[in-house]
């Protein structure tokens, strides 16, 4: 009866292999193993009854050997080829499970450190200028769209809108992170997740179209059983981004993710303004959230598109099921918070408060996450492949850029809200004006401080990023509950504190998690802090000296700028002048590149 080799003959064949090439790259290593890997997964034992648990075996005594074997190898030729090789800040993952015990070794070529800035610099300014034409997009678009379609077309679509953002919410599992930390290329786990993911993709599908049948019926708008089916149709193709996505995080390269986004927003704007010149209502906006997701779908698979296997072995991926259900836990806590949190203060203060909370509520976090989101991403790739010191000084600077954004911006938002409001949207709106004083500095603070948590997940630290989450929510809905005892002011201020608390709780973990030093974190921001405060005193003192009215507002915002950027050179011009320089370097090597 034939027998298949045990782990020491497993040890010696490969050795024998790639004693055969000599010198090789990760890429030529990695074909060997997973030629070792495909005869072991094609051996049967016509005679042998137990030849799955044989196989399963087999395969991790594979494994055993593969991770020796490149562990020596790297070991013996370290000091002639990579005297300074990067230690990773991430762990490679360790399955729970099933046939692949430890990750195809599949590690991302080594660069030189500039070269990983340059990708840095490259991802956050990719990332940020497609973030504000979406917005810009967006602004030109609502308007528009508003006229073709008018109130009532709006008010049904709007019935359609929580349940399908909801679902988006957790559409991937939150797997989607977890894989981008894998570095293994093993059908068992790639594979099995495609189709986890595409089965996920169709139950929201149908979860959707029947919840547009009850909507309809609860509504008395047979309109949205159309739209809901419309867009259903999307989670699909939501899902076949997800792998694609996390193929292109892995590797460091968000260009394309920031291309097929632009692409993405355009063709769907396209495609609304289209379908509502031609009178198709809401269905319009529907047809513009499908068109969204085909396009990103298509453009990102065919950047990263790999053919998945017929193999489908949840337990080759518990790993990520599990780390993934905690983030996706997360965000549907984030979302229960959010309603719960309205619903409390709606209920305290009545809905016209509560539409001025809200609005407070939405103008920083449009504008900070509008650059939050693709800087976090931008840092959440290169800590999966950046040595961990050289990781802790990015942090450092991604904080400091951060605060050099946000600080200033909510200064300024603290000393005009209720004049900008009033010059954009009239005197109604002066309690929002109020409310957004208040809420701008805690979400300036909050928003630079959730970088760290790009750290924490990378560093395995889900339950950590699970509970920082969690307790900001509970933190606010605690803070909106006290508005049966205190005037809403009051309570809106406490909404604030809860965010200063939320920042300080991240930073801290960062510190114990990363080994990062909390006074080189208050250092970068302090700053920006300063230069934030003063331009602040000054477009609050031109407003109270030469009075209300557009000219004397503009003139304060622009008095604002010119005093925060002179007290920024004031206090920090030697650094500034240098990160100056290696910006205008590093944009100068990025264009010799691209030519």
């Amino acid at each position: 009866m034939a027998q298949t080799p045990r782990s020491e003959e497993f040890y010696t064949i490969i050795q024998d292999a790639m004693g055969s090439v000599g010198d090789c790259a990760i890429a030529e290593r990695n074909e060997i193993y997973q030629y070792a890997r495909q005869i072991v997964l094609n051996f049967e034992d016509p005679h042998d009854t137990s030849v799955v648990h044989r196989r399963s075996q087999d395969i991790k005594e594979l494994e055993q050997a593969i991770v020796c074997v490149e562990t020596e190898y790297v070991a013996n030729r370290a000091p002639k080829l990579q005297p300074h090789r990067p230690i990773p800040l991430a762990p490679e993952l360790v399955m729970d499970g099933g046939l692949v015990p430890n990750p195809d070794l599949d590690i991302v070529p080594a660069t030189q450190p500039h070269e990983r800035t340059t990708l840095f610099l490259r991802n956050i300014g990719s990332g940020g200028t497609v973030s504000i034409v979406k917005i810009l997009i967006q602004l030109a678009l609502l308007p528009l769209m508003a006229h073709l379609l008018g109130p009532k077309e709006f008010g049904v679509y709007a019935l359609a809108v929580p349940v399908v953002a909801f679902l988006a919410a957790i559409a991937d599992g939150g797997v989607g992170l977890s894989l981008a930390r894998d570095r293994t290329n093993a059908p068992e786990v790639w594979s099995t997740a495609f189709w986890v993911l595409m089965g996920f993709g169709l139950v929201l599908s149908v979860v959707v179209i029947a919840s547009g049948y009850l909507l309809s019926l609860a509504s008395s708008e047979p309109q949205l059983n159309t739209l809901m089916f419309i867009l259903a149709m999307s989670f699909p193709f939501f899902s076949l981004a997800v792998l694609p996505v996390a193929r292109l995080t892995r590797s460091g390269n968000l260009v394309a993710c920031a291309i097929a986004d632009f692409t993405a927003t355009v063709a769907g704007a396209a495609c609304a303004v289209t379908l509502g010149v031609m009178g198709f209502g809401a269905k319009s906006l529907a047809f513009q959230f499908l068109t969204v997701y085909i396009v990103r779908a298509i453009i990102l698979n065919l950047y990263a598109f790999e053919r998945p296997a017929a193999i489908f072995r949840p337990s080759a991926m518990l790993s990520h099921l599990s780390s993934g259900g905690i983030l996706m836990g997360g965000r549907v806590a984030d979302l229960a918070c959010r309603s719960g949190e309205s619903v409390l203060f709606g209920n305290a203060f009545g809905a016209g408060v509560l539409g001025a909370y809200n609005f407070a509520n939405q103008v920083p976090r449009f504008l900070f996450e509008a650059f939050s989101n693709p800087t976090w991403s931008a840092l959440y790739a290169q800590t999966l492949s950046e040595q961990h010191e050289r990781l802790l000084q990015i942090y450092y600077k991604v904080c400091r850029l951060m605060a050099f954004v946000t600080f200033p911006t909510a200064a300024v938002l603290t000393a005009a809200s209720p004049e900008i409001l009033a010059q954009a949207l009239g005197p109604t709106w002066a309690q929002a004006g109020v409310f957004l004083q208040i809420l701008a500095p805690g979400y300036a603070l909050s928003t630079t401080a959730s970088m760290g948590t790009a750290l924490l997940l990378a560093l395995n630290a889900n339950l950590t990023f699970f509970l920082t989450t969690v307790l900001l929510g509970l933190g606010r809905v605690a803070a909106v509950a006290t508005g049966h005892f205190l005037p809403a002011w009051e309570s809106v201020w406490l909404v604030t504190i809860s965010n200063v608390l939320y920042a300080v709780v991240v930073c801290g973990f960062v510190v114990r998690v990363a080994d990062a030093r909390l006074l080189t974190i208050g250092k970068e921001m302090a700053g920006s802090f300063v230069a934030a405060l003063i331009s602040g005193i000054v477009c609050w003192s031109v407003l109270h000296v030469a009075g209300n009215g557009l000219v004397v507002l503009c003139g304060a915002i622009f008095a604002a700028a010119i005093a925060y950027f002179a007290a920024m050179f004031a206090i920090e011009g030697k650094n500034l002048r240098s990160e100056f320089t290696f910006l205008r370097s590093s944009m100068a090597g990025m264009i010799k590149k691209d030519r």
